[in-house]
């Protein structure tokens, strides 16, 4: 006699053990027992039985809404993050415009907008000026003329490793969150990309000594200061000179020991292929 299994209306999985009539069947309900299914409990009568689990309408549209509901939830959750980091552009942008108001309402810093005035007149007249751009990397000094401002355009090309000036934007001007000014080189014709700080000189005494004054600020040196100091002939600090050069050797020590550790793994792979 073949094992009939059928489930109950409210879910049981049952074992048909006969009939009680024409309408109504005697059955068994099946448990899990140590991951076997074993029948047992008292026998009792049903008049329905199914093949499969029966599911409720109330139950499908129950699911079908928390599935709808988890799915729009990513969806919201998205867009409010979303909305969260541009407010937080937005405060952050105006609360620096905001600081660079205030400071310059505390103090209007008569003598940063003589420097602009002075450098905007200095532009349209025939008096020498150099021009001094730098960035975290590359310290430059050229003569403002067509051949100094067109060997700072090539360094710039060279250094973002495609030509992007066809369209230049020039010059902007910059106001800091401390009430200061300053000039800057855009990468793009719009204002957007990295930049280069600028300043002007009136003659190329005054912007090495500026160069050599920013140089004794710095607080520590790298590989690009090491190299400005040879390009500029500055004086590097015996202190901070020893300081990088000990970073640079505790650097160097840290990739020979990962070198002879990897070797040391490479050698013992081709014992074992030996």
């Amino acid at each position: 006699m073949n094992t009939e299994f059928k489930y109950t209306t409210d879910g049981k999985k049952v074992i048909v053990i006969g009939n009680l009539n024409s309408q109504e069947k005697i059955v068994q309900e099946i448990f899990i027992v140590n991951g076997n299914e074993i029948p047992s409990g008292e026998n009792f009568v049903v008049k329905s039985l199914h093949d499969a689990p029966a599911v409720s309408w109330k139950e499908t549209e129950l699911k079908k809404i928390e599935d709808r509901y988890e799915k729009e939830k990513k969806e919201w959750d998205l867009k409010i993050e979303r909305l969260n980091q541009d407010r937080r552009l937005a405060y952050d942008s105006l609360s620096a415009r905001a600081k660079w108001l205030r400071n310059v309402a505390k103090e209007p810093r008569s003598e940063d907008f003589k420097k602009v005035i002075n450098h905007i007149a200095d532009f349209i007249s025939d008096t020498e000026k150099w021009v001094f751009v730098r960035n975290y990397s590359e310290w430059h000094l050229e003569k403002f003329n067509e051949e100094g401002v067109n060997n700072l355009i090539d360094r710039f090309e060279t250094s973002y490793g495609r030509k992007r000036y066809d369209e230049m934007r020039l010059l902007s001007l910059f106001g800091r969150s401390d009430g200061s000014i300053v000039f800057k080189i855009n990468e793009y014709s719009d204002g957007s990309g990295s930049d280069k700080e600028v300043e002007f000189f009136k003659s190329k005494e005054d912007a090495l000594l500026f160069i050599h004054n920013e140089f004794e600020e710095l607080k520590n040196y790298n590989y690009n200061h090491i190299e400005t100091a040879k390009k500029f002939n500055l004086k590097l600090n015996p202190e901070k000179l020893k300081a990088y050069n000990d970073d640079k050797k505790s650097s160097i020590e840290k990739q020979i020991k990962e070198a002879e550790n990897r070797l040391s793994i490479l050698n013992n792979d081709l014992k074992e292929i030996s």
